[in-house]
């Protein structure tokens, strides 16, 4: 089984990182040391991420002199039952917070993002049969069910609160108001085939398809302000002591409505026989009689796969996904982290573990390490968190594996700049602003 999906959350090495943008988005109850952070926009987060059972290499073969081809034949030789295809990525567009109260224990903020979340789950032999032909599944009735295309992106404004309980104790929420843009959803897609070849004429193929594809903003008339939506995020951190700090995220609690006015469905209306007839054992016409033939099966093909257009609305679930988190604090530059994330993925869910490293080289430097586990993929992440004065700059890659482009199967990406006024002095500063060494 392939499964292919574009999820917005993929903060894993910077979860426990001192780029408060990053600790913010993956759980709401993160509190800066700063009374005001902005946002950068449209810079202030980015992720982009991809996992995928094919490199480039295994995809693209070279063909006379410098010319790549893709190589489709080769493809089904490098899937197994396992293989998944991931893609993730998530923009937010505006960002501002700050600290509020009179002992300022309160952190108030606002953004807005753009969430894309696709998913495709095609089987492997669905995958073969489509790339080599039926020629090895003649005479087998060859079921292809529970083939799934979920597509949905759509524009998240939110509001955000983080509260100091006590000295330990941190706790936040983040409420989403949510307006879909585009959603592809198949509730059933299942196929089945069957090519007999004693047939008259041969190779007449007999397809039972059941299958019912909901649509929304896909047509020129799309008005995003009627796909509304809302979903919630809660979060707690909790410090046992000096070294041990343990946290807990669940994101993306919600839905969306995609209204009737922009929706179109693709139906059978159940499970629906269609004939495609072969080519016939007479062809004395030749290389023109075959052609015409072939022809014929292709405005055969055509009008049969032709569904039925109807229209209404429908709701869809956001992918939720749940945090875990325990950081240990050796000393002032070396401290270590272990993550679990686990977040639905269409019928199933992605787990990844993440340990991680962060190693503080000067005040306005932090450098970080990981081993991350995907579903039984491991992964190298590494990246820094640069904060110089009043800006902050986050860049990880989640994967240095992916240096070699042509042969890497994941990359995760996560870049950012904000702007962080009001920060405590650090102990250091404090004893130069003393005359102190």
């Amino acid at each position: 089984m392939i499964s292919f999906s574009l999820s917005a959350q993929n903060i894993h090495s910077g979860y426990h990182s001192n780029a408060f943008i990053l600790n913010s988005n993956s759980n709401p109850a993160s509190f800066p040391d700063a009374k005001v952070v902005f946002g950068f926009p449209a810079l202030s987060h980015f992720s982009l991420g991809l996992q995928s059972p094919l490199s480039f290499n295994e995809l693209f073969e070279r063909g006379a002199g410098d010319s790549v081809k893709l190589n489709i034949p080769s493809v089904p030789s490098f899937l197994d039952d396992k293989d998944e295809l991931l893609l993730n990525a998530r923009n937010q567009l505006f960002y501002l917070g700050f600290k509020v109260g009179k002992k300022k224990k309160v952190f108030a903020y606002l953004g807005d993002e753009i969430v894309a979340d696709v998913g495709l789950k095609l089987s492997g032999n669905l995958v073969d049969y489509l790339t080599n032909g039926n020629a090895q599944f003649l005479n087998r009735q060859m079921n292809f069910n529970d083939q799934r295309l979920d597509v949905s992106v759509y524009n998240s404004f939110y509001i955000g609160v983080s509260t100091v309980i006590d000295d330990n104790l941190n706790v936040g929420t983040r409420f989403k108001f949510l307006n879909g843009i585009a959603n592809v959803n198949t509730e059933n897609l299942n196929l089945g085939l069957f090519t007999d070849s004693t047939s008259i004429p041969i190779f007449q193929t007999t397809m039972l398809a059941d299958f019912n594809i909901m649509t929304s903003g896909l047509s020129s008339s799309l008005d995003p302000l009627l796909n509304s939506g809302f979903a919630v995020d809660i979060g707690a951190s909790y410090k046992y002591n000096k070294k041990f700090e343990f946290s807990l995220a669940v994101n993306d609690l919600g839905s969306i409505n995609w209204a009737e006015e922009n929706n179109e469905f693709y139906t059978t209306d159940g499970q629906a026989e269609f004939v495609i007839d072969g080519l016939t054992h007479q062809s004395g016409s030749g290389d023109l009689d075959l052609e015409t033939q072939l022809e014929e099966i292709t405005d055969s093909l055509s009008e049969t796969m032709e569904p039925i257009t109807t229209t209404g609305s429908y709701k869809t679930k956001l992918n939720s996904s749940v945090f875990l988190g325990v950081a240990y604090t050796l000393n002032k530059q070396h401290s270590f982290s272990l993550l679990f994330h686990t977040r639905k993925n269409l019928d199933s869910r992605l787990n990844v573990i993440n340990l991680g490293y962060q190693y503080q080289v000067a005040e306005s430097l932090q450098l970080l390490a990981s081993y991350q586990n995907f579903n039984g993929l491991s992964n190298l992440g590494t990246g820094f968190v640069w904060s110089p004065g009043a800006l902050q700059m986050h860049l990880i890659l989640d994967n240095m594996l992916a240096a070699d482009l042509l042969n890497a199967k994941n990359l995760f990406l996560q870049l950012g700049f904000s702007l962080q006024f009001g920060k405590k002095p650090t102990d250091r500063k404090m004893r130069k602003r003393n005359g102190l060494r």
